[in-house]
């Protein structure tokens, strides 16, 4: 049978889906799809994928139109059961030709890595590709992973949304596959309004023209793009600056097929709102796009994306006015009267809000948050007023939660406190740091800038972090529904960024000491350390868990971080790599040989002279007395490059010693001892402030 190669092009046309789902959906298809075809081994293509509001595709190049025929060996019994001592087929033998339907005499003795057995050979039809399609996409289709899924009509398939059409060509070929409760056909559909009727499909190579055609743009990118000319026309053509967005550009290029902008403004009077409130009544609320003029102030105008490029009677346009005005009418009240009060009368209403049952209300974190603050803020030896500055943040910086502003925009909390002192003249340190205590919300968020403001939010995350274990709560697996491997990142992201003194046991000892506290911070740390792009044996190196567990909490982050980029720049050099191999050595014969020569030593006759050094003994031990000081000095002055280079150093020495000098030599046993200590301390010096072992195997420098 003949095997042709033609492009596979499936389409699944549904209701409108999520557009956070879109993307994933899309990949997850062409997953499927490819997988189904690599386990049967059809050599194919590329694959691509497409995904909209109304539809997920794939298309994969070159598929075969059925498997390759192949040569099957079937086995039977053991060659040597198989006849009897007249050459007659054993009972089993001949029941297996019966079984298989063959004629006895096609049996033969077929050698294998198990040995020799009775089997024959055949030939084996390679399945069609509706078969190998059919064989496994609707089981997997119907199995796709989303958020959630929902049921249709009178059938029993589920998937996100209810499914109209179906299309999977080969080819010209149209393959009669069954999936979702829908048999496979050649027509697609065109915009829902602009061109509401069936596309047919000749080719797969036409498909994303063709819908085209009908005013359905396919791409995502093409989507963004097209939308994101519109956009920098309609802010020109109004003498302003669009304000790039380029994560609700991504979301609305989902919303749409056939995408157009169309141009709203509102009243100029609510441009007395904070700039926050007003981008986020269109940007959150709306997904619409603001601009500025050309002194950076918010012109009174938005840019909503349409799933048309037309509006001739202006409908869509009032439409979006009418509805971006109601919600900027809303926040202009709760904004004014959120103002009427100065933020702290709020206080008293934390009371009534708990945090967490077990750790009390808001108002209680608000109190412990302060004291946290103070005394971070006190233990860096900040003056007075900053000191009290930060305390005054941290009690206030949970009192938007009950205000008006926040309850309509739940997404500014912090930031409405932080505007709200700032409009009562609060006095910019303590506004500022209210105003950026939530950051970092996020891995790619940006960090709080001012001094104050990162103290409140460490403190805040950190009360997060030591309260919530306290009540019993952890992160499993891959979720984390309190946030607490949030908070515990953005405390290490500060540090790091930082140039403070705080140490993770300073943490933890502030918060209470529970070790449990202490543990999570160093996970914390371990794992936005190892996202920095540092290996966890680097890591290792570092922090020196064999040399001391407890040490390396008490330095500050910075100085780990800048011991792990010391360490970095050295990895690919080849005398760091013949370094590593010596430290095993020298750790070898000093871990592995301590009875023996203890043993040695006390054998030793205490009135026997001295025995001489050899040349390199003495080299060895005058380098090690000289740079043991100097290290110090680097280690110090944080200066970690010429910790490792001074280690460097010790390459040629040590390597002379181990040729001219035998360590362990029981005929002299005073200078076995003295060469073991050498070696001791050799060893407690390459291990002080790099415990390169750790690197044993690495050294060469995976990044993975």
């Amino acid at each position: 049978m003949e095997r042709s190669s033609e492009a596979l092009l499936i389409e699944i046309g549904c209701e409108e889906i999520p557009a956070r789902m879109i993307r994933a959906a899309a990949l997850e298809l062409g997953r499927i799809v490819a997988r189904a075809l690599d386990q049967a081994g059809l050599d194919h293509g590329a694959t691509r994928t497409w995904g909209g509001a109304r539809r997920l595709a794939v298309r994969v190049d070159d598929v075969p139109s059925r498997e390759a025929d192949r040569e099957e060996v079937v086995l039977g019994p053991p060659a040597a059961a198989a006849r009897g001592a007249d050459g007659a087929l054993s009972p089993a033998a001949a029941g297996f030709a019966r079984k298989h339907g063959i004629d006895p005499a096609q049996l033969q003795v077929i050698e294998g890595d198990r040995g020799s057995y009775l089997g024959f050979r055949r030939q084996v039809a390679g399945q069609t590709l509706v078969q190998v399609l059919g064989r496994q996409l609707p089981q997997a289709v119907a199995a796709m992973s989303f958020p959630k899924t929902m049921r249709w009509g009178g059938g029993e398939p589920r998937w996100v949304r209810p499914v109209h059409w179906l299309v999977v060509l080969h080819g010209a070929r149209v393959l009669p596959l069954e999936l979702l409760g829908l048999r496979a056909g050649a027509e697609s559909r065109g915009h829902r309004f602009l061109d509401d009727r069936p596309v047919r499909l000749e080719h797969p190579a036409g498909y994303v023209e063709v819908l085209e055609a009908a005013h359905v743009l396919v791409d995502s990118a093409a989507r963004s793009g097209r939308i994101a000319a519109a956009l920098k026309r309609a802010a020109t053509e109004l003498d302003g600056e669009l304000i790039d967005d380029p994560e609700l550009l991504a979301e609305v290029s989902e919303l749409v097929e056939w995408p157009g902008v169309v141009t709203g403004r509102f009243d100029p009077g609510y441009l007395e709102l904070p700039w926050e409130l007003l981008t986020t009544t269109l940007r959150h609320h709306q997904k619409c796009f603001a601009a500025r003029d050309d002194g950076g102030r918010l012109l009174p105008a938005f840019f909503a994306v349409a799933n048309t490029d037309r509006d001739p009677a202006g409908h869509i346009r009032r439409g979006n006015e009418w509805v971006v005005g109601g919600r900027l009418e809303d926040a202009r009240f709760f904004w004014r009267e959120d103002r009427r009060l100065p933020l702290e009368a709020l206080s008293p209403k934390l009371a009534g809000l708990v945090f967490h049952r077990r750790a009390g209300t808001y108002a209680d974190k608000a109190r412990r948050i302060g004291a946290l603050a103070q005394e971070l803020a006190r233990g860096l030896g900040w003056d007075s007023a900053i000191v009290e500055a930060c305390r005054r943040a941290a009690e206030l910086s949970k009192n938007d939660l009950v205000s008006g502003t926040v309850g309509e925009f739940p997404e500014l909390q912090g930031r409405v406190g932080g505007l709200l002192l700032e409009a009562e003249g609060a006095g910019e340190t303590v506004a500022r740091a209210v105003y950026e205590h939530y950051r970092p919300a996020g891995p790619g968020d940006e960090l709080p800038r001012s001094p104050a403001g990162r103290i409140v939010s460490i403190a805040d995350k950190l009360d997060t972090v030591a309260e919530l274990l306290r009540a019993g709560e952890r992160p499993s697996g891959s979720k984390d529904p309190l946030g607490l491997r949030r908070a515990g990142n953005g405390i290490v992201r500060i540090l790091l960024d930082a140039t403070w003194s705080i140490t993770l046991d300073g943490l933890a000892r502030l918060a209470g000491g529970d070790p449990a506290t202490l543990q999570f911070l160093r996970e914390r740390a371990e794992a936005v350390l190892r996202d920095s792009g540092f290996t966890v044996k680097e890591i290792l190196a570092v922090t020196r868990p064999r040399v001391d567990a407890e040490e390396a909490n008490g330095w500050p982050l910075p100085d780990i971080s800048a011991r792990l980029e010391a360490l970095r720049r050295v990895r690919h050099r080849e005398d760091f790599r013949h370094l590593v191999k010596l430290t095993e050595r020298v750790d070898n014969i000093v871990a592995k040989n301590e009875a023996t020569i203890r043993d040695i030593a006390e054998s030793a006759d205490r009135a026997a002279a001295v025995e001489p050094q050899a040349q390199a003994e003495q080299r060895l031990a005058g380098m090690l007395e000289r740079h043991a000081a100097e290290m110090q000095s680097a280690a110090e002055r944080k200066c970690y490059d010429d910790v490792v280079q001074s280690l460097s150093e010790f390459i040629n020495p040590v390597e002379r010693f181990f040729d001219d000098c035998l360590v362990i030599d029981p005929t002299r046993p005073q200078t076995t001892r003295r060469r073991y200590e050498l070696l001791v301390g050799l060893m407690r010096l390459f291990t002080r402030y790099f415990d390169i072992r750790e690197l044993a195997g690495e050294a060469e420098g995976s990044t993975q």
